[in-house]
């Protein structure tokens, strides 16, 4: 395994400069509105055509509405695999709840437990649910606290990991077991202290990369801010 005390940042970053709530995609709230109508689950879906971070991660009375506002946001305008999703979901409606809630409750303070708690051995707990969109869960799970020792983790972050980082065993696409999620939220958090930020800033600048983190020439236009 890569020794991660090694391992530095790259010289393109700067998480500080990173405004993790106000991070948005655009999704398409009618669909989940009717796939989750439809299914009869719990929760509320989400609305609008554009979700923050901040809205994802805003009070929600039970797992299920975090659960859509996370599948949501990871999913943007993309839509494939959550009919799976949502099937399986509404195939053990109180199994998944309890899953969930024992997962979210884990985040705060046992990533690697929470993490095995939804891939245990090498399958996921909750079918086409794996650790690229689960790890968001754990993250949003911490309700935007700085604190939160859950980060996301997915193939964009893991392969910057990889090939800008030096994480040589790190693969790029997973799925990874829980003790490599460990490692990663270690290794975010210490970045995080030696930058003076939090650990979702780093993640966040780590999956903008270095095209977004440079600034345009003096002489060009300055495009309009990303929704």
């Amino acid at each position: 395994m890569t020794d991660l005390t090694t391992l530095t940042l790259p010289a393109w970053a700067d998480p500080a400069q990173e405004v993790v709530d106000e991070h948005g995609v655009q999704i398409k709230a009618d669909w989940w509105r009717d796939a989750i109508g439809s299914r009869r689950l719990p929760g509320v879906p989400p609305v609008g055509e554009e979700l923050t971070r901040a809205e994802v991660w805003a009070p929600a009375d039970d797992v299920f509405t975090l659960l859509w506002r996370t599948l949501a946001w990871g999913s943007g305008p993309y839509l494939r695999l959550n009919l799976r999703r949502l099937d399986s979901v509404a195939a053990d409606v109180p199994g998944c709840e309890r899953l969930l809630t024992k997962a979210a409750e884990l985040s705060g303070s046992d990533p690697a437990g929470a993490f095995a708690l939804l891939r245990p051995g090498r399958h996921n707990a909750i079918r086409s649910f794996g650790p690229s969109f689960f790890t968001k869960f754990l993250y949003f799970a911490g309700g935007g606290a700085p604190e939160h020792p859950c980060a996301i983790l997915d193939r964009v972050v893991a392969t910057r990991l990889r090939d800008e980082c030096g994480w040589a065993s790190l693969h790029r696409y997973g799925p990874w077991p829980a003790e490599t999620y460990e490692r990663y939220c270690g290794l975010l958090a210490r970045w995080a202290g030696e930058r003076g930020c939090t650990a979702a800033q780093v993640e966040l600048t780590l999956f903008r990369g270095l095209q977004q983190a440079t600034p345009p020439p003096a002489s060009a236009p300055t495009p309009a801010a990303a929704s």
